[in-house]
């Protein structure tokens, strides 16, 4: 099984994409939402390559899956081991290119 690192963008939009879930739509829709987070993740897991490859910055793939039923993507990296970093959770109509880490 692959190693998987989520970087503090990664966590902070889960917790505030959770939370505005929860006082917008409910406990539900927001439990619903994380569950949907996991399957990407396990998805993302079993077949990191069959995710389309989003944009590359500083001789990086950044690659998306989306979420069934939400607005919002995945985008994450394979490290040179195989290790996937999950880089950041983002709405589909964001200019997401402009907010990918650099470094």
């Amino acid at each position: 099984m692959s190693r998987i690192i989520r970087s503090a963008a990664f966590k902070r939009q889960l917790i505030e994409i959770t939370s505005g879930y929860r006082t917008r739509a409910g406990s539900k829709t927001a439990l619903k939402f994380v569950d949907k987070v996991n399957v990407g993740i396990r998805f993302i897991v079993e077949n990191p390559l069959a995710c389309a490859v989003y944009t590359r910055l500083e001789n990086k793939e950044f690659r998306k899956w989306s979420l069934q039923d939400f607005p919002t993507s995945i985008f994450f990296r394979l490290d040179s081991d195989g290790t996937i970093i999950l880089e950041a959770l983002y709405a589909q109509r964001m200019n997401i290119t402009a907010r990918l880490p650099k470094a």
